[in-house]
């Protein structure tokens, strides 16, 4: 997927993790040229040590609420043909340590495209699975219409995996079509702009899968097999104990399993079911041999 790259590769050119704060923009600083920096962001575009012109602003006329709001611009950079980056893409990062899956994302944004460019607001929550960073899930919001005023829109997140993340990953570009080029003719398209504000995750009211979390293992006694199903759709481990505490079979599974017992002599066990994800017991029961 063409935005899931542009995502990643920014958030690896960050290789920043802080808390998550300041989604409305209030909080502000200066970088080392004495531009405004949006405190706890991480603008991917900079290159103002090179004399580069910024692609970020703070805006405090008229932003959507509260004092300020964040203005991202493309811009064409004259000196950027000798690193092939003449066209710089207002962006803005934030990566933060985040272990909820929120259902959808809240933002406040006006906008003006230019020639057919689409602007891009972003979440990506992420998780590192042997050493990989895996997208578990993501929502993203792109449009090539001029906004002249304010308005509040929503993004569903779409899951992929049953994971708990690791990390949130917010992202706005003032051109989603980011293609170098030469200024002129690429999909970034210079004067682009982007005004973003109110940033908001929306969880749940209740986490609907725990509070209808089953897990059945069947048959009750049981004779050469059992069958465990559940509906969490998170990779999970049984293991059982007979009744002096002695791990008898330890198994992992993905909603079903059939696990054989023939070799387990008639008698009471005690089955624990474990979350591989987070390690928590999720069950625990006893079922009954017979021979």
């Amino acid at each position: 997927m063409k935005i899931t790259f542009t995502i990643i590769s920014l958030i690896i050119t960050a290789s920043t993790c802080f808390s998550q704060s300041n989604l409305d923009f209030e909080k502000w600083g200066i970088n080392y040229k004495g531009i405004d920096k949006a405190k706890d962001w991480i603008n991917t575009s900079d290159a103002t040590k090179y004399n580069a012109p910024t692609t970020l602003f703070k805006e405090v006329e008229n932003p959507a609420s509260g004092l300020a709001c964040i203005k991202l611009t493309t811009a064409y950079w004259e000196g950027g043909t000798i690193f092939q980056l003449d066209t710089l893409v207002g962006s803005l990062v934030q990566q933060s340590v985040y272990t909820k899956r929120p259902k959808s994302f809240e933002f406040s944004y006006k906008a003006n495209p230019k020639q057919g460019d689409e602007l891009l607001v972003g979440v990506q929550l992420t998780k590192t699975v042997n050493d990989t960073m895996i997208v578990i899930g993501e929502g993203y919001y792109t449009s090539n219409q001029l906004q002249e005023n304010w308005i509040k829109q929503e993004i569903d997140i779409e899951y992929y995996f049953g994971y708990t993340p690791d990390n949130i990953n917010i992202i706005a570009m003032s051109s989603a079509n980011a293609v170098i080029s030469n200024g002129k003719h690429g999909y970034a398209k210079v004067g682009s702009t982007l005004f973003l504000d109110n940033l908001k995750l929306h969880l749940e009211a209740e986490n609907k899968l725990a509070s209808a979390y089953f897990i059945n293992v069947f048959p009750n006694p049981a004779k050469s097999h059992i069958n465990v199903e559940t509906n969490s759709p998170e990779h999970q481990q049984i293991k059982i104990y007979n009744l002096t505490s002695k791990l008898v079979i330890n198994s992992s599974f993905n909603q079903q399993t059939r696990i054989d017992i023939s070799n387990l002599p008639s008698g009471t066990y005690i089955y624990k079911v474990y979350s591989l994800i987070s390690g928590e017991i999720t069950a625990t029961n006893k079922f009954n041999v017979l021979r």
